[in-house]
């Protein structure tokens, strides 16, 4: 088994610490080996190790005292374009390989295979549409007998894209097969990108047997991710555990991000990667367990350093997003990340993307996703924004929240014992979830309900309810023409979406990608658990908080976020708290707009600007509905069954 000491677990990972501000070793040295698939033009493909051609590197550990230290890394081999328009290739001693029939000949490397002095070739034979083909190995001895190390799978032809193969020899006894289909942007948006296929090729070690020839020893799959997303690949040779084999190393990387969240700016703009390793064992590569596990890790507690410091934690937020993702991208048994078909056959968008020869990745971190919350609502805590730290903490659910995750939510919302004092005798019109509800407190501390026949005026201190002349406010959440319609989670979109009508009679409804991943959110069930598996769509529970002619802002549980429709394709961010724009009446929000209350981690949460949040339960909150706050928050009215149930809480 692979050393599992400190030293040899910041050596593997320092590639993708470095970009993450993680100090290591004092002596560690970053590195960062060539990426599969680069810009460089099919037929004349960079290096896939981590060491150029002529450039000898000693590695990120030279320096610190590990056996293999010294010793310099494989100078890769790139392959070469075909001569002779691909039909037919010279090799030594005057032999000529001939492409097979409806094949040419585009890549290439000529290598002694069989240690009779005289090169064979490793060649990628394509189609004349470049969406099949083979790496065929040709012996310089048989010329004329050619054999198929690797064919490219028939159910990744990918129509309308073009293909970039690139061809190396990575290590010793290594080679690697890229084949990278380029697809048009409207392809991807459509979540129909094309499949990558990277085949490694184990070639006969110096004590095989007479007659040995080279094998496909493992095969890689990586999904295309949505829009505005960048996966990555790069493979490094190395001796893991000092066997005298080649073990491999594939760093998957993740880079930009998912509209509508920012861009990443500066060094973050690199994006994060985690890595694969495959030990080579005389059956073949066996992949180490315990990766991409340890790597994960250590960037969730990278990013719970940054959370503890008031200048680092601003950039959390941002960084847990980004893992997250890697984290769905790479594990079929990420939280969000499976999804309802997973690994080799996975077609949605928010899929796992990585699968292997012997099926999708399976990660074993159950905690990761607790860990990078824990991580995300520090940081908010840090910079002083309790809400959005609550918001963090309740994406697991109650069942997921551990001890720690407890204590730092009692302590950023405190919990309020809740009791009824007063109940109308009005009955507040039915509301459909998401829409204006049918209670506004005034600013004297009188309650509004909203009722079939008009608005009603409640005075909990005279206990008096009389009818007004007011106009009942309406309850369709409207900016302008346009009508908010619903909060979906789809199975196909790697994000929460936001439904909306342009205008009454329009036909069908439009979406706005929401700054929640599909797995954030309230649960369409409230105090469900997240399921492990994308099961259809499900229409989520809303509060509405303000709505204008440039947009929506609303609340999905603890999560503000602001749907701006004023420019020509529609936007929604992250809403901080206290908000600017005015309340409306039926707003989950106090007269003055200063006080808010949402349903969030199991209760009710009322939070007022300058004040202290609190997490109110008992009497009958738990069957409540669109609740208003009055100013101050020292007062709560909600819909309990047929009636409007003011509440007090302690």
């Amino acid at each position: 088994m692979p050393d599992r000491s400190c030293p040899k677990l910041l050596r593997a990972l320092l590639p993708l610490l470095a970009a993450t501000g993680c100090d290591g070793c004092p002596s560690s040295k970053p590195y960062t080996p060539y990426t599969l698939g680069s810009a460089a033009p099919s037929g004349s493909p960079p290096p896939l190790s981590g060491v150029a051609p002529g450039a000898p590197d000693a590695g990120p550990d030279a320096d610190a005292g590990a056996p293999d230290a010294a010793a310099p890394r494989f100078a890769a081999v790139p392959s070469v374009p075909a001569p002779e328009g691909g039909k037919r290739w010279p090799l030594d001693g005057g032999a000529v390989a001939a492409a097979p029939t409806g094949r040419t000949f585009e890549t290439g490397l000529l290598l002694d295979l069989d240690g009779d002095g005289a090169r064979d070739l490793v060649a990628w034979a394509r189609a004349p549409d470049g969406l099949r083909g083979e790496l065929l190995l040709a012996p310089a001895a048989r010329p004329q007998a050619p054999r198929t190390l690797a064919a490219l799978p028939g159910d990744l032809a990918a129509q309308g894209c073009t293909p970039r193969v690139g061809l190396s020899q990575i290590g010793p006894a290594t080679l690697a097969l890229d084949f990278a289909p380029q697809c048009p942007d409207q392809q991807r948006a459509a979540g129909a990108g094309a499949t990558r296929w990277i085949a490694v090729i184990r070639l006969p070690g110096p004590d095989a047997g007479a007659g040995a020839a080279p094998e496909l020893a493992l095969e890689l799959r990586l999904r295309t991710p949505p829009p505005d997303e960048a996966l990555s690949a790069s493979l490094e040779v190395a001796d893991r555990d000092a066997d005298g084999r080649d073990d491999l190393i594939v760093s998957v990387g993740l880079s930009g991000a998912l509209r509508p969240f920012p861009a990443p700016a500066g060094a973050a703009a690199a994006g994060l990667s985690a890595p694969l390793v495959f030990l080579d064992r005389p059956a073949g590569l066996s992949r180490d367990a315990a990766q991409p596990g340890e790597a994960l890790r250590a960037l969730a507690a990278a990013l719970l350093r940054d959370a503890r410091g008031k200048a680092t934690a601003p950039a959390v937020a941002a960084s847990a997003q980004r893992l997250r993702r890697l984290h769905a991208a790479l594990c079929a048994d990420a939280a969000g990340g499976g999804g309802a078909v997973a690994g080799r056959d996975a077609t949605r968008a928010g899929e796992a993307l990585v699968w292997t020869g012997a099926g999708p990745v399976r990660c074993g971190e159950p905690g990761l996703a607790a860990a990078i919350d824990h991580a995300e609502a520090v940081a908010a805590s840090t910079r002083g924004a309790p809400l959005a730290a609550v918001a963090a903490l309740d994406r697991g659910g109650a069942e997921a929240r551990a001890k720690e995750e407890g204590k730092l939510l009692a302590k950023l919302a405190p919990p309020a014992a809740a009791s009824a004092v007063y109940r109308t005798a009005a009955a507040p019109q039915p509301t459909r979830p998401g829409a204006f509800g049918p209670l506004a407190f005034e600013a004297s501390g009188a309650l509004l309900v909203r009722t079939a026949q008009g608005v009603v005026r409640v005075d909990p201190a005279a206990s008096t309810e009389s009818a007004t002349d007011l106009p009942p406010w309406p309850a369709a959440v409207h900016a302008g023409p346009a009508e908010l319609v619903a909060v979906e989670r789809r199975c196909d979109a790697p994000t929460l979406l936001a439904l909306f009508r342009s205008s009454p009679e329009a036909v069908g409804e439009m979406e706005v990608p929401l700054p929640l991943l599909r797995g954030q959110g309230p649960r369409a069930r409230p105090g469900a658990p997240p399921p492990e598996r994308c099961a259809g769509t499900e229409r989520l529970p809303f509060s509405p908080l303000a709505a204008s002619e440039g947009g929506f802002d609303i609340a999905l549980g603890a999560a503000l976020v602001s749907i701006d429709l004023r420019a020509a394709a529609p936007t929604a961010s992250a809403l901080s708290f206290p908000l600017a724009t005015p309340a409306p009446r039926g707003a989950a929000r106090s007269p003055d707009g200063a006080t808010l209350a949402v349903p969030a981690a199991g209760g009710l949460l009322v939070a007022t600007a300058g004040g202290a949040a609190r997490l109110w339960s008992g009497g009958d909150l738990a069957q409540a509905t669109a609740c208003a706050p009055a100013n101050g928050g020292a007062r709560v009215a909600c819909v309990v069954g047929a009636a409007a149930v003011i509440f007090e809480a302690k």
